[in-house]
């Protein structure tokens, strides 16, 4: 990574501060603030575009959309939250396009894992079904994954 562009490692690390802070915020608060997300999906799209120009602004605007409409579906009735829908956008713009497919199932998996543990925890101690899952833990984890699983990153 250190023979990328000064504004690809820029994104990089946008999109990693808005990780770290979404986890935290999520965990403590169970919310992901906008003063997170927008702005770091603005810099990330933008530093895109300031390494690559319009080919590579628009992969990081495709890799966006991939990671935040299937999400959005879910928001609709109610079972993620929209900051989850902003984070994963964040995740995919960084990622662009084609590694922000690689992005979605790796956080998919992370999160069936993440609420299948939380539910066997609840379980264990004679709880009831958890309602909350920080979902910011999968979506830090499954996009961690993809990157250094070596998916297709700008």
């Amino acid at each position: 990574m250190t023979d990328a562009p000064w504004a690809i490692r820029a994104a990089l690390a946008a999109a990693a501060i808005a990780l770290g802070v979404s986890v935290v915020t999520d965990l403590r608060e169970r919310r992901i603030p906008n003063w997170v997300t927008l702005p770091a999906l603005a810099l990330v799209v933008a530093l895109a575009g300031v390494a690559g120009g319009w080919p590579l602004a628009r992969s990081s605007l495709l890799g966006s959309a991939i990671c935040a409409v299937p999400l959005f579906a879910a928001a609709i009735p109610g079972w993620i939250g929209m900051g989850d829908v902003k984070l994963m956008a964040v995740c995919g713009a960084v990622a662009g396009f084609p590694a922000a497919i690689a992005v979605l199932v790796l956080v998919a998996v992370a999160g069936g894992a993440q609420a299948g543990l939380q539910l066997a925890f609840a379980r264990l101690r004679g709880g009831t079904r958890p309602t909350h899952v920080p979902y910011a833990c999968s979506i830090a984890a499954g996009t961690l994954a993809a990157f250094l699983l070596g998916s297709d990153f700008p």
